[in-house]
């Protein structure tokens, strides 16, 4: 069974972070993703009602390639959208245009009510 939680467990974080992207969690909301209780995903997060941001999402090279990714982001899109009258991504990639995000000087961004759940996720 997938889970998505918050989190301020640094240990966690870091261990995570170090292990997908090479580095410590350097601050911001962290998100977590488990399957049947295991860690397998982070993401880094800068929320607020006005504008949330993503600043990364990874899964542990082990688990990529089987819609973890895919259902995680979605995970927090639909938290985010609830939270949030804009929601930011601080990079660039065609995956988020599919559900509306629209390139930008900093990245990508999307109204909250605008956004799209196409229906592909495998979980």
């Amino acid at each position: 069974m997938l889970s998505v939680a918050g989190t301020n467990d640094k240990n966690i974080l870091d261990r995570l972070s170090l292990e997908i992207f090479g580095k410590k969690f350097d601050g911001g909301v962290g998100y977590v993703l488990c399957e049947s209780g295991t860690e397998i995903g982070i993401a880094k997060l800068k929320v607020n009602p006005e504008n949330s941001a993503i600043n990364s999402i990874g899964i542990l090279p082990s688990y990529r390639k089987k819609g973890y990714g895919d259902f995680f982001t979605r995970a927090l899109l639909n938290v985010l959208s609830g939270v949030s009258e804009y929601i930011t991504i601080d990079y660039s990639e065609d995956y988020f245009l599919q559900f509306g995000f629209m390139n930008s000087e900093k990245g990508m961004i999307i109204k909250s009510s605008d956004i799209v759940f196409p229906h592909k996720c495998g979980h």
